[in-house]
């Protein structure tokens, strides 16, 4: 497999997904769930001691194959956005339409990898992203042939808020646009010398929500289902509470007060 190829054929693929999925925005941030949520079952509830941010699983459900997906909502949110598009790709079986992209070939081996260039590119479009590298840059300082470290650490965490992705996720799609090399890219790891503090502090400084770990607690659809299987009994009202308890779900009935709103005409 010709990793250049799959490369090139990477933004038309996502185009037509887009395209087929009526997936309207150009910047998608945390609306990517939204996305998710059309085409699985997804299981949101954070713990706290465990390094996998999700996964991907089919199961039989009534005899039909179901997508479920797991997100760890202890994670910052750029890390569940992120996950959550690599998924998507799992169930819109990106690498098997790059196989058939490029006549058949095998990709079983590089499925992981393909994966997370079209979760990438689903959400930081190159077009889109050189444009708001190069704007922010701009913004930065008027020599564009060289920039600091600390410079351009405050830019890639600008893009982290754009975008709603995890800091290596900008660093690396820098180096897939060709926008640093692989060598220099290499100095803006994380875990090298005092980016990991420059990162925390231009966070902070512009205000931005990456912290942010939701520890939401829901899963697709489960309301209505509670409610649906209540009702006819089907199950145990001690699985019900306990359902009810670990997702946090009140159970409300709807008011019989109301409340006058304003018109607001003239």
């Amino acid at each position: 497999m010709d990793w250049n190829t799959v490369v090139s054929y990477m933004p038309e693929l996502v185009g037509k997904i887009k395209e087929d999925y009526i997936v309207k925005n150009d910047v998608i941030r945390d609306d990517i769930f939204k996305i998710l949520e059309k085409h699985g079952v997804v299981i949101y509830y954070p713990l706290e001691d465990e390094e996998n941010c999700g996964f991907h699983k089919k199961r039989m459900v009534n005899g039909k194959l179901v997508d479920f997906v797991y997100i760890n909502t202890a994670k910052p949110l750029p890390k569940q956005v992120f996950t959550a598009a690599h998924e998507l790709g799992h169930i819109w079986n990106v690498s098997g339409k790059i196989s058939d992209m490029l006549g058949g070939a095998d990709v079983t081996s590089s499925e992981e990898q393909i994966v997370n260039r079209f979760a990438a590119e689903l959400l930081m479009p190159r077009d889109n992203f050189r444009r708001t590298f190069w704007n922010h840059i701009t913004e930065t300082r008027d020599d564009h042939q060289s920039v600091r470290t600390d410079e351009l650490v405050r830019v890639m965490v600008m893009l982290m808020d754009d975008y709603m992705v995890p800091y290596e996720s900008v660093r690396k799609r820098m180096i897939e646009l060709e926008i640093v090399s692989e060598k220099d890219a290499s100095q803006l790891r994380a875990s090298e010398g005092n980016i990991n503090e420059l990162i925390k502090a231009f966070s902070n400084d512009l205000n931005t929500t990456l912290d942010t770990s939701t520890q939401k607690r829901t899963i697709t659809g489960l309301r209505d289902q509670i409610e649906k299987k209540s009702r006819k009994a089907e199950v145990s009202p001690y699985l019900i509470k306990r359902l009810l308890k670990d997702f946090q779900i009140i159970s409300t009935s709807p008011s019989e007060s109301t409340i006058e709103l304003e018109s607001g005409e003239e």
